[in-house]
């Protein structure tokens, strides 16, 4: 099977700042800490869609709140 490499935006100090005041707002609702196992879970998937191509903050910021994407950190 051919595997499929996506290109992915750089991480930027900008793009770093919007990651972490996103999360940083997210934490302090869910009153958790960045560096717990939920902070951190949290971030790998603000990463991961920000890699993917989602570059809005809103966007981003309605994503980390979407029940149906909590529950899909909790999965697997």
């Amino acid at each position: 099977m051919a595997k499929t490499d996506w290109p992915r935006e750089p991480l930027t100090s900008d793009t770093m700042r919007l990651l972490d005041r996103i999360l940083s707002d997210w934490c302090a609702e869910q009153i958790c800490d960045k560096v717990s196992e939920r902070g951190q879970v949290t971030a790998k998937m603000l990463i991961d869609w920000f890699e993917f191509g989602i570059h809005d903050e809103r966007e981003l910021a309605r994503l980390v709140r979407d029940p149906a994407m909590l529950d899909l950190k909790t999965r697997g």
